[in-house]
């Protein structure tokens, strides 16, 4: 099992496969140090309920601590990507975790109108 703090590549994308929801993830975390820094892409599927849940959550740029099984190399037509199951994730947000329902609770809520209020003709003006 690989756990690592990955950063979104591109939204994710909602399929069915044998007629079960899976969910497609193309991820990057760096590799290195210095000079020597590299981007290492890694594309993750998630299966079931969970997938079609959780789909317009992941969105390009945004930062998970995903804990990846079933990592393995796949080769299709003379090149090479890195594949996994994504078994679960927590949102990262200002360097710190939080949860799906806590990304939930972070959206601006809509603003409330506030009433405009009536001036009364008998009022006292400056003028």
């Amino acid at each position: 099992m690989l756990i690592k703090l990955v950063r979104i590549g591109k939204d994710a994308e909602l399929r069915s496969a044998n007629g079960k929801p899976v969910l497609s993830l193309s991820v990057v975390y760096d590799v290195g140090y210095g000079a020597n820094k590299k981007s290492q892409w890694l594309n993750l599927a998630m299966w079931g309920a969970q997938a079609e849940k959780v789909v317009q959550h992941f969105t390009k740029g945004k930062q998970i601590v995903a804990r990846v099984d079933d990592l393995h190399i796949e080769e299709y037509n003379g090149k090479s990507s890195l594949k996994g199951t994504l078994v679960s994730f927590e949102f990262v947000q200002d360097g710190q975790r939080e949860s799906a329902q806590q990304a939930q609770e972070r959206r601006p809520q809509a603003q409330q109108r506030q009433p405009v209020k009536n001036f009364d003709d008998d009022m006292d003006l400056p003028f």
